[in-house]
């Protein structure tokens, strides 16, 4: 079982991201702050899972440990930084996706296109940098059309 992503790979950034612009020393960071810059430092990733779900391209392990989360999900009230903590593990693995979206994962995500995507997002259409934010739906729904531009592309590609 492949691992495409993980919170703690980024975890680092977000850190010195929010001791810069909170002031702090890492060591004086408390349980809510960590907390914080644990959500920060999976935004991207959440950002893909909630594509994930929203088009049904999840894993069975998900369909049947977790069917009420996806929907909440799909609902918008479960955030996809709660869904991929709880419900991944805080790991990106090639169990949460059916065979079509580890297809796509594969050939998308795996390939880094999808971190530059992203990145170019955050700082051309938000304004802002990686790991210095919160999920927000708002931001995944711009961020959305890359992601259905990027699937259209691979479906065309796949046939």
């Amino acid at each position: 079982m492949a691992v495409f992503d993980s919170y703690d790979n980024y975890y680092d950034k977000a850190m010195e991201a929010y001791c810069s612009s909170n002031k702090i020393q890492p060591k004086d960071i408390n349980d809510e702050q960590n907390q914080i810059i644990i959500e920060r430092s999976c935004v991207h990733i959440a950002f893909y899972i909630v594509w994930i779900i929203n088009n049904k391209l999840e894993g069975d392990i998900h369909k049947e440990y977790d069917s009420e989360k996806l929907e909440k999900v799909r609902r918008k009230e479960m955030t996809g930084v709660d869904f991929f903590l709880t419900c991944c593990d805080g790991k990106l693995w090639s169990d949460d996706f059916s065979d079509k979206g580890l297809a796509f994962t594969e050939y998308y995500y795996a390939s880094k296109e999808f971190m530059k995507d992203y990145v170019d997002f955050v700082f051309n259409e938000l304004y802002d940098v990686p790991c210095e934010f919160n999920f927000n739906w708002d931001d995944f729904k711009k961020f959305e059309y890359v992601l259905d531009r990027r699937y259209k592309t691979f479906c065309e590609k796949s046939k």
